[in-house]
């Protein structure tokens, strides 16, 4: 299907480059979409949806997508503490399948819990944040909120939502624990984290310590409130901690066997580790250490409830169709052109029959109905001198099909000379089209648009 409409998505995606590579950018992702648009010439819009496992920036464009790629990842890569240009992949898709890849990243089909009912929402407000900061163009806006629109109706026509969590959510659920009175270490300070931080926060949890090993701990600390930024080094902090959420997915493991046997060796409550990363964060020997449970992304994924697949084929039927709408709605802006100078040059000709009437007194009936008999004469001019230059050329039902489109009219025709054959179609010069008088009314240009106006009296 070929619908150029300018859109394409540059990303960062768990299931392409794995989560570490999400969490690497993570922290120069905010501002991206200004930034982007002040630096990118043929940029006219952008927004950016960070989630725990994604980073993905949506840009009405004209350039092509290796162009916009390329932009990103300049920008992403000049921030202090990211990671150097040719170490971040990107995946690039662009128009209809951008499109596409919104809708159902909306409807959380993407999600790694099918349904998961907090994507909607981070996606209104990616398009809210953009909108407020002027960076989103009318077709991103147009298209994002049909995204969104056919999100709810897969919420509402199916059980996806009902059964759809984050990861984060039915991990923390599979503790059984009274939050209020845990201690909880989370490992990393990227959007996974922020997560599990806002999860644990719905819980009722107040004692929550964040730890990174690159010094981001305080940032992160001060935009999340009730976090404490952890001041002492990791074991120190595993060792007064009921659980420990980590979420880096560097691909080196941040907890080893050798430190968290250091931290449990004189505790006798049991230490939870919750391993939310796709890449190990932590050893899997730990498992086999004693006073220790650990909760990986495979175990907590086999606990994840299933989505029917009636529900799933439902849901893909109305993103199919939401994106079939929003394709169309793009296509009809196509002529939007064509209507405003429609539109200009009606007001033209009202305006100009306006300036022609009497000022000073009353309008008489007569006065009206022949400044409305003009205008009318105006507005089929051109229309009815083409009927003629459309039949001596050959293009009759061309013409009425046209005629039939633009007032809905199914108007015959009458012929004329039968037998006429006419070798080759005859040229009507545009000025003789000027020049020429209306077939219907017998006006001749000047009588409609040149002649002195009236006097007022």
């Amino acid at each position: 299907m070929a619908c150029v409409v300018g859109i394409q998505l540059i990303a960062v995606h768990h299931s392409d480059h794995g989560i570490g590579a999400v969490e690497a950018i993570a922290h120069v992702v905010p501002g991206l979409a200004g930034r982007l648009l002040a630096r990118t010439p043929g940029a006219a819009g952008a927004f950016v949806l960070s989630t725990c496992n994604r980073a993905e920036v949506y840009v009405d464009s004209s350039l092509d997508a290796a162009t916009l790629a390329e932009a990103v990842r300049t920008d992403l890569a000049a921030a202090p503490g990211a990671p150097p240009p040719d170490r971040i992949p990107l995946t690039v898709l662009d128009d209809v399948r951008a499109i596409d890849h919104l809708f159902r990243v909306t409807a959380g089909l993407e999600s790694m819990v099918v349904g998961d009912r907090e994507v909607a929402a981070q996606v209104r407000r990616a398009v809210h944040e953009a909108r407020a900061a002027g960076a989103a163009s009318g077709l991103l806006l147009a298209v994002a909120e049909q995204a969104l629109r056919t999100a709810r109706l897969v919420a509402q026509r199916t059980r996806l939502a009902t059964r759809g969590r984050s990861v984060v959510s039915v991990a923390l659920d599979l503790l059984r624990r009274d939050w209020p009175g845990t201690r909880v270490l989370v490992v990393g300070t990227g959007a996974y984290a922020g997560a599990v931080v806002a999860d644990l926060a719905e819980r009722g949890c107040g004692s929550v310590a964040v730890h990174s090993s690159s010094g981001r701990a305080a940032a992160f600390a001060s935009r999340h409130a009730g976090v404490r930024a952890s001041e002492r080094d990791l074991v120190a902090e595993l060792a007064d901690a009921d659980v420990v959420v980590t979420c880096r997915g560097t691909g080196v493991p941040v907890l080893t066997t050798r430190d968290v046997a250091r931290a449990t060796s004189d505790r006798h409550e049991q230490l939870v580790l919750v391993d939310l990363a796709i890449t190990r964060d932590v050893e899997l020997a730990c498992a086999d250490l004693d006073g220790v449970l650990l909760l990986d992304l495979e175990t907590v994924s086999r606990h994840v409830p299933d989505a029917s697949r009636r529900d799933v084929e439902r849901a893909e039927d109305l993103v199919r169709t939401g994106v079939d709408e929003a394709l169309a709605r793009l296509r009809s802006r196509a002529m939007d052109p064509a209507v405003v100078a429609l539109r200009d040059t009606m007001q033209d000709m009202v305006a100009d029959e306006v300036d022609r009437l009497p000022v000073g007194r009353p309008l008489t009936r007569e006065e009206a109905a022949h400044a409305l008999r003009r205008l009318a004469a105006r507005l089929v001019h051109v229309p009815s001198v083409r009927a003629r230059q459309a039949a001596v050329e050959g293009r009759t039902d061309a013409y009425l099909t046209a005629l039939s489109e633009l007032w809905g009219l199914e108007p015959g025709t009458r012929p004329v000379l039968g037998n006429l054959e006419i070798d080759a179609p005859v040229e009507v010069s545009a000025a003789e089209l000027d020049e020429g008088s209306c077939p219907v009314t017998g006006l001749s240009v000047e009588d409609l648009g040149g002649a002195e106006r009236r006097e007022a009296m």
